[in-house]
């Protein structure tokens, strides 16, 4: 299994393009620099092997592009999402991407996920984990052989976590899911912003464990 970086541009989510038996394509960006994505993707694969878009929360900048790589795909791979963000792909509502001067497609979503599902995804099985705090449909992705952990903006590098002060945003369940998350073995983090982590994930969550203890007194 190969996981492959799409670094953001402007407001856009770091993209991750993961290769196997099943291809997929974790967050999408905005949509605004799709021409960049899409060709950057192709480097990487062939589209139309991609098996799978899994969206990691609900906000703009991680799900406005999901109709232009949809459509890159052949309009076959199949779409993942929360079952609270799915609603909000499902009908285009996004605070977020009207600050942004955007607007979110309306997308059906195919497979609407809860805590605890699981997901084929590369070579490895992924443990759906529901973190919200950043937002109500927040989740986190987590395989137990390669210790790796796809952190969308639950968790970032170098001690940082995501915001909370975005509608939905609540610090007290941010706090609970960096808990959580730090109770798990994390060799290589890839988050949905800024740089990634590979060899030495767990001192990275341990940061943000220590630097997120202000959140339980808001």
């Amino acid at each position: 299994m190969g996981v492959h970086c799409i670094y953001g541009v402007e407001y856009d989510s770091n993209i991750y393009i993961v290769t196997g038996s099943k291809p997929a394509i974790i967050d999408c960006g905005t949509g605004l620099h799709s021409e960049y994505v899409e060709e950057k993707i192709k480097e990487i694969i062939n589209p139309l092997k991609i098996k799978s878009i899994v969206i990691t929360h609900e906000h703009y900048d991680h799900c406005g592009g999901v109709r232009k790589l949809h459509n890159l795909t052949g309009k076959k791979a199949k779409i993942f999402s929360h079952i609270y963000a799915s609603k909000k792909i499902e009908t285009g509502d996004s605070d977020f991407a009207r600050m942004l001067g955007g607007a979110m497609p309306k997308m059906p979503v195919d497979v609407k996920l809860e805590d605890g599902d699981v997901l084929e995804i590369g070579d490895g099985k992924f443990n759906v984990l529901h973190t919200p705090g950043h937002t109500p449909g927040c989740i986190c992705l987590y395989s137990e052989k390669s210790k790796s952990l796809f952190s969308g903006d639950t968790v970032f590098a170098y001690g940082s976590f995501g915001r909370y002060d975005f509608p939905g945003g609540n610090p007290k369940q941010l706090r609970q899911s960096i808990e959580r998350l730090s109770t798990l073995d994390i060799l290589n983090l890839y988050p949905g912003h800024d740089a990634i982590v590979e060899g030495d994930g767990n001192k990275h969550m341990k940061a943000t464990l220590d630097s997120s203890r202000y959140l339980i007194e808001l």
